[in-house]
């Protein structure tokens, strides 16, 4: 399977690893023509405005909302596929029924890494100035994972959406397995 990293900002070759490492080929996007190469797309942890306004910039807004490509959003990808972001107007592909309030745990240096329940299994979630899911919008959504009362991860159809860095750990693959397993093949 050809699984697409977005590759305009962000944590790109870590993505590209984890495809790797499941077992599929990486293909690195960087233009909207890029989207016919792929059969799923990973937006990849970064600053979710910087993000984007390049994704506008390149068209890549209009095109993944007109799409059915399955989205694995990852920290910055969760706040990105989200319909509103708590306090802030930024751009947002809006396809998740979910309300994001970003760095939710504080700046850089609140960073922590700490035992979560992915789909029940435990694994190891690495938080960067991570969000949290603040309200859920839909009977739709399925919540995934959690950090103490926090919803850290969500799926809605073909989209799944994390706020720690799942390409960080060691088990973080688990993640990746479910997103090809479950939400790509539905």
């Amino acid at each position: 399977m050809n699984i697409g990293v977005l590759g305009i900002q962000g944590d790109i070759e870590e993505q590209e690893e984890m495809v790797r490492k499941i077992g599929h080929n990486p293909v690195r996007v960087r233009r909207v023509e890029d989207l016919s190469k792929i059969e799923a797309l990973i937006i990849p942890g970064g600053e979710s405005t910087t993000i984007g306004k390049l994704m506008e910039k390149y068209g890549f807004m209009e095109a993944l909302r007109d799409s059915d490509i399955p989205i694995l959003g990852i920290c910055a990808g969760m706040v990105l596929l989200s319909k509103e972001v708590v306090g802030k107007k930024q751009p947002l592909l809006g396809l998740m029924d979910i309300v994001v309030r970003r760095n939710a745990y504080g700046s850089q240096r609140e960073s922590f890494e700490e035992d979560i329940y992915f789909k029940g299994e435990k694994i190891r979630g690495i938080f960067i100035r991570a969000p949290v899911v603040d309200r859920i919008l839909s009977d739709n959504v399925e919540v995934i994972a959690k950090e103490g009362d926090n919803i850290v991860g969500v799926r809605e159809g073909r989209y799944m959406a994390v706020a720690f860095h799942p390409e960080l750990s060691e088990d973080g693959y688990k993640v990746y397995q479910y997103f090809v397993e479950e939400v790509c093949n539905l």
